[in-house]
């Protein structure tokens, strides 16, 4: 959709939108989901992002972690309504009809702009680096009884948990990796939530205001010379990790063209993103902006994604394309 559909999409769904829209290839907005799965009901007034692209648009919230196409919204605001009514008018089928308009219409793009993380969160200044003593404050994941029992549940193996250096924040209850970049310097902690509810469900922390949405997870121990498996999250490349070790995280569905272009030097890919809009928008953007021959997408089973594979399962998913590693057996 472009700017004018995707807004006129947003009213549809009774999701407002700032009329100071930015001049780039998103439109923002508070999120559609934010009566079921912000806290206290509320959303950020730019939480949420609709890229302008031909057809069904990708779309997600950098907040509750939501993402998707135009007409995965359209389902998730039945459920959720279905099961929770929020009182809000919503026009899903008419909504239905505009997506299936864009689509047949379609429109030629303009130039890239700015990516999401831009948009969101503001011009990217230099990394910033984080203090190692600051990151000694969370105590180890495997050491506490939260973390190893939310570990042990999640088939992350012990060794898993100390090679990343997997950290707890007991206070917001969440899971947290250490992020670092291609010469090990400490760039952030990506923290997940425990227990179900609890919004966000993802948190990238910020040390006095600054925080590096640039950097992937694995950059410091990546072999560049090795094929490289890209997976969307954290739990993905722990499950990848006990078969195959280089594989890396961009820590977002479909990551901006910048992001993308940090691993360019690793000359073959294998991606093994979500089912769904979220994975296979991000497989073409992945496939646009890389433009590489040695580029294979794979998929998880239908129902299932990357973090909750069997161990056979990755290994047959697996095993053909790459040159496997020692299992480790959760």
């Amino acid at each position: 959709m472009n700017k004018p559909q995707i807004l006129g999409f947003l009213q549809l769904i009774a999701t407002k939108a700032p009329s100071d829209q930015p001049r780039t290839r998103w439109v923002v907005s508070h999120c559609p989901f934010g009566f079921w799965k912000h806290d206290n009901g509320k959303s950020h007034p730019t939480a949420f992002g609709i890229r302008i692209e031909p057809g069904d648009s990708f779309c997600s919230c950098f907040s509750c972690g939501w993402h998707g196409n135009q007409s995965d919204i359209l389902i998730e605001l039945g459920h959720l309504n279905k099961q929770q009514p929020s009182g809000q008018a919503f026009q899903l089928g008419a909504a239905l009809e505009a997506v299936t308009k864009a689509e047949e219409e379609g429109f030629d793009l303009a130039l890239d702009g700015p990516d999401i993380e831009q948009v969101l969160f503001g011009p990217k200044p230099r990394p910033a680096a984080f203090p190692e003593d600051w990151l000694q404050s969370f105590p180890e994941a495997w050491a506490t009884a939260m973390g190893r029992d939310y570990l042990q549940r999640r088939g992350v193996p012990e060794e898993i948990s100390h090679a990343l250096g997997l950290r707890l924040d007991p206070n917001q209850k969440r899971l947290c990796v250490p992020v670092r970049d291609f010469g090990g310097v400490l760039r952030g902690l990506h923290g997940r939530a425990i227990e179900a509810g609890t919004e966000p469900r993802y948190r990238m922390y910020a040390h006095d205001g600054a925080n590096n949405p640039l950097i992937w997870l694995g950059e410091h121990w990546v072999d560049l010379e090795r094929p490289i498996v890209v997976v969307e999250g954290p739990f993905d490349l722990f499950s990848v990790m006990r078969v195959y070790r280089n594989v890396v995280s961009p820590l977002f569905a479909n990551p901006s063209s910048e992001k993308l272009k940090r691993m360019a030097d690793a000359q073959e890919w294998v991606t093994l993103l979500d089912n769904g809009g979220g994975g296979d928008a991000g497989r073409k953007h992945i496939s646009q902006v890389m433009n590489k021959n040695s580029l294979t997408h794979l998929r998880p089973p239908q129902g299932k994604d990357p973090g909750d594979m069997a161990l056979h399962e990755l290994v047959e998913l697996l095993e053909p394309w790459l040159a496997l590693d020692e299992i480790l057996v959760a």
